[in-house]
């Protein structure tokens, strides 16, 4: 039986462990990809609800002054 050379089998463990890697940071890209939603929600009724309580505040400062 023939024995590998000593470079060559350290080659091979780096292109092995480099490929692990690799494959570990795409999962990792894909599944934070997956988790977080792909746009933030807008909850228009409460803006709406906001912007009247700002115009009634600021028609209660009107009638004030």
């Amino acid at each position: 039986m023939q024995t590998i050379d000593p470079k060559v089998m350290v080659a091979i463990s780096a292109a092995i462990g480099a490929y692990l890697e690799e494959e570990a940071a795409a999962m990792a890209m894909q599944q934070a990809t997956e988790a977080a939603p792909p746009f933030a929600t807008v909850n228009l009724w409460a803006i709406a609800g906001r912007m009247d309580m700002m115009l009634q505040r600021r028609s209660w400062q009107m009638r004030m002054y």
